[in-house]
């Protein structure tokens, strides 16, 4: 996804042992509470392997890391 205003991507991949179903419901959910729904200050893309998170502020990009840290860093 290219948009100018998200361009700090964080991409967390849907087949990693360590993200199983009941985590992934946890870990949605707490980045709701945090970044609340995309949109405002996220974007996500889903595909088949993965979902990536677009930040407009490379802060938010950060903060998801330390909150999320087998996460993986991209640029847009």
């Amino acid at each position: 996804m290219k948009n100018p205003e998200y361009p700090h991507g964080m991409i967390l991949t849907w087949h990693d042992d360590y993200n199983e179903m009941l985590r992934w419901n946890e870990m949605l959910a707490s980045i709701v509470q945090v970044f609340g729904l995309p949109g405002d200050r996220y974007i996500t893309d889903v595909n088949a392997n993965d979902m990536t998170f677009w930040f407009g502020d490379l802060h938010d990009a950060l903060l998801f890391k330390l909150c999320h840290g087998h996460s993986e860093l991209c640029s847009a």
